[in-house]
């Protein structure tokens, strides 16, 4: 008799709380489909190789001095759909951790179709959800940050010209109208060039990914060493945008009108680039003599990603 009343009571009970549709957890009054009030735990685990990412994970930590890829789970269509499953990763490690979706489906980090996969560098996290969709973009990346207050070289694209004073380049002034421009080069190479992002040849940054930048640059008009010594009518140096095919398109400048023989330019920006947009620092002389060129000498500049 007792059993049997211990019976109905719990299907009383289930069935009060199926109507109700709401569960709590150390409460009598659940406010939610799910009222917990009290801590809640789920799995932890550490990684240090490439594999799956499984149906019971939820927090994984990558601790590897290699790069490594974890794989999502591929999308159900229908029974077993996951709609909704997040996932945590943080990178303890020195190498990359790459997150990678399963075959072509896509993860929609908010700057496109979507990506194949995302690189979490040391030090970083990200957190993952499902669309619940099994084509094109099935993961969501909620979140991406970095336990440093500082963030990767890697993920800003730093670059700077190595220090040089002797190095001087001649450029060919203004004789007529129209301004004579002439893109700074660095003869003496970068000594931090992220992802090869500054090429040398050409004077050029190319903006590996679509964001802001700083760029700062600065360089010696000198023309100590040309035939006279001729001193300058006027000179500006100042920063581009695509010089390759708009070289007046630009972002600021340093003028200079009867400086004499030297003037010193210093120029910086903020710019928003496109992927494969560039920067590049240029300058423009006319000399009091009508002179064909001019020279410029401790050339330097910097910058780096500061934004999407």
């Amino acid at each position: 008799m007792i059993r049997s009343l211990f019976f109905i009571a719990l299907c009383t009970g289930l069935m009060g709380s199926m109507v109700n549709a709401q569960v709590g957890v150390n409460t009598p009054n659940p406010t939610s489909s799910l009222t917990v009030n009290g801590s809640f735990a789920a799995t932890y685990k550490t990684v240090s190789v490439s594999g799956n990412v499984g149906a019971d994970d939820y927090y994984t930590t990558y601790n590897s001095v290699s790069n490594g890829t974890l794989t999502l789970p591929a999308a159900i269509s229908g029974a077993g759909n996951f709609a909704g499953r997040t996932y945590h990763f943080k990178n303890t490690g020195t190498g990359n951790l790459i997150i990678a979706a399963s075959g072509a489906e896509l993860i929609d980090n908010q700057t496109g179709t979507g990506v194949s996969n995302i690189i979490i560098p040391t030090g970083y996290y990200a957190f993952l959800v499902s669309k619940g969709t099994v084509t094109g973009t099935t993961w969501e990346l909620v979140l991406f940050s970095s336990s440093n207050s500082m963030p990767s070289v890697n993920q800003t694209y730093l670059f700077s010209s190595a220090q040089q004073n002797a190095f001087k380049q001649t450029c060919p002034a203004t004789t007529g109208a129209a301004w004579q421009n002439e893109e700074i080069k660095y003869n003496q190479g970068m000594a931090i060039n992220t992802g090869n992002a500054f090429d040398v040849l050409s004077g050029r940054f190319k903006a590996p990914t679509d964001g802001f930048y700083m760029i700062y640059g600065s360089a010696q008009f000198d023309n100590s060493e040309i035939s006279g010594q001729p001193t300058f009518a006027w000179c500006v140096l100042y920063l581009v945008k695509n010089f390759l095919t708009t070289p007046n398109n630009q972002l600021v400048q340093n003028f200079h009108t009867n400086p004499g023989v030297f003037a010193s330019g210093i120029v910086s920006a903020v710019v928003h680039l496109n992927k494969d947009e560039t920067v590049s620092m240029a300058s423009a002389a006319r000399l009091n003599n009508a002179g064909p060129q001019y020279q410029v000498t401790a050339t330097s500049i910097y910058g780096y990603k500061i934004a999407n």
